[in-house]
């Protein structure tokens, strides 16, 4: 059953916050747009957030009557855990790389240094919550002294909502007590998030682009990875199995690697070995271990779970080593770091800008302009980097860019900017509107003699390089560029045939 909460009448949520219940620091880190401070530190916050720190902090418990002494949290905006929030994705991110980072296999067991639990994130809601889901009185009985709640007409009490691992709802108030989510969990000694996290990005050279992800926008290969990360989470999660955690890990190599539906096993095969090379007996695992996948996807279980090192006719007399997944873990965490590596020099080099053709992007700049759902200058600042880059390739030879398109996009531009602002020079806003106005004909005569005009324009006033005008001249300057020849030309095949015989 769900069950709702409202705020009263004028009232509004605070701050919400995220905790790691489980993960100390000693000092703050920054993941993404959050920054991460032990719960014993509340310097600067408002008495308010200081406050639900603190009582948050007092209902972290291990086992019994032990408290965690201290815990990692984040500030949140005000937040409704009923509804798909930015900031929400954006934790689950976090906390997908966290876990993944302290999940480095054992070099030589290939065991995680921690499970999927240990990286728990809890978050915290302040507003009224029903005193019957923080205090229930049916068939339980209390067996110490907690803080008495004085519940409101409504029977709510000032508390929590809260969401564990973004699955599970829990509501709380003071003096509650929040446990793991498996029975029995340590805290090790010498973890520490803030040192543990710099010397992954700073020295693993597999984990130090792992921070890229977190950067927006989202690129289709970090949400690729990220979404192998979660699946590569639980594979090593304490309520996976040895079954559960091979189709756990065989999912997060299908989405790392992007395998197609047909195919999978002899494609896994390749990709592995392409991103880390032949390496000697690397197929033969990776042939066993999607084997493995499969018996457990369709027979529902599987009695080849450690690799066999040397391939038999009889798979019953052949020795067996370690077990698949543990070097599944060791081989996708490498191949994890080599995706990102390449994908960041493909970055680098601008690789998938040079795929792109100048036509493609005059088509794109006229969608752009014609979205009525986004405000008329955020149309232009989603443009002008593809304008950028149709300046930077107007040089490279192109046989499908067409005078149509980028006609079409120029008088889109011009039209957005005499609908956006009012303050033009007199000169400019004649020439715009003679070229947003100009009659399509066979040549694009008329049209292209407004462009010239505007090219030969010089303004009285600079303008701001982020500006709707400034973008549409650099706009008028690559068409500019690509038809000043062209309309020459026709101008003067135009002038011969206006002179007598």
């Amino acid at each position: 059953m769900k069950v709702i909460m409202t705020l009263r009448s004028g009232e509004t949520p605070g701050r919400a916050i995220a905790v790691l219940p489980f993960l100390k620091t000693t000092e703050p880190i920054r993941l993404g747009s959050f920054t991460f401070r032990s719960t014993d530190d509340t310097t600067g916050l408002e008495p308010e957030d200081a406050r639900h720190v603190r009582e948050i902090a007092d209902m972290l418990f291990l086992q019994d009557d032990l408290r965690i002494r201290s815990a990692s949290y984040a500030l949140l905006p005000p937040l409704d855990l009923d509804k798909t929030e930015p900031c929400i994705q954006e934790l689950e991110h976090i906390q997908s790389i966290v876990a993944y980072c302290y999940s480095a296999p054992h070099p030589t067991l290939g065991t995680p240094f921690f499970h999927f639990e240990q990286a728990s994130l809890a978050i915290f809601s302040p507003e009224p919550v029903t005193i019957f889901l923080v205090r229930p009185d049916h068939h339980v009985e209390a067996t110490g002294q907690s803080p008495a709640l004085n519940p409101d007409d409504r029977h709510e009490v000032p508390g929590y909502q809260g969401r564990y691992n973004f699955r599970h709802p829990f509501w709380v108030a003071k003096g509650s007590r929040l446990y793991p989510p498996v029975p029995h969990m340590g805290l090790n000694i010498s973890q520490d998030l803030a040192c543990d996290l710099a010397r992954a990005f700073g020295e693993g050279p597999q984990h130090h682009l792992l921070p890229l992800l977190l950067r927006q926008p989202a690129t289709e290969i970090s949400e690729r990875v990220l979404t192998a990360l979660d699946w590569y989470n639980r594979a090593n999660s304490l309520s996976s199995d040895d079954g559960a955690a091979i189709i756990h890990l065989a999912v997060a190599f299908e989405a790392l690697l992007g395998l197609p539906k047909d195919s999978k096993t002899d494609r896994f095969i390749d990709a592995v070995s392409l991103l880390l090379g032949r390496v000697a007996r690397l197929d033969l695992w990776a042939e066993q271990f999607y084997n493995a996948r499969s018996d457990i996807a369709h027979e529902g279980r599987t009695e080849r779970v450690r690799l066999m090192p040397a391939k038999q006719k009889n798979t019953s007399e052949s020795p067996l080593y370690q077990s698949l997944i543990a070097y599944g873990r060791q081989i996708f965490q490498l191949c994890v770091g080599t995706l990102l590596f390449g994908a960041q020099l493909a970055e680098r080099a601008g690789l998938r800008d040079k795929l792109v053709t100048n036509q493609e992007r005059f088509e794109l700049i006229c969608k752009t302009l014609d979205d009525s759902a986004i405000a008329i200058p955020d149309r232009f600042a989603a443009i002008d980097s593809t304008v950028a880059l149709i300046d930077q390739f107007r040089f490279v030879g192109e046989t499908g860019l067409l005078i149509e398109t980028m006609i079409a996009a120029l008088q889109r531009a011009a039209k957005n900017v005499l609908l956006c602002i009012d303050a033009l020079e007199p000169a400019f806003k004649e020439r715009l509107s003679e070229l947003a106005t100009a009659p399509r004909s066979r040549d694009w005569y008329e049209a292209l003699a407004a462009v010239q005009a505007l090219h030969d324009l010089k303004l009285a006033n600079p303008l701001d390089p982020r500006s709707p005008q400034w973008i549409t001249r650099h706009l008028i300057e690559c068409v500019w560029h690509y038809t000043f020849m062209h309309y020459f030309w026709l101008k003067r095949e135009r002038d011969k045939e206006k002179k007598p015989e």
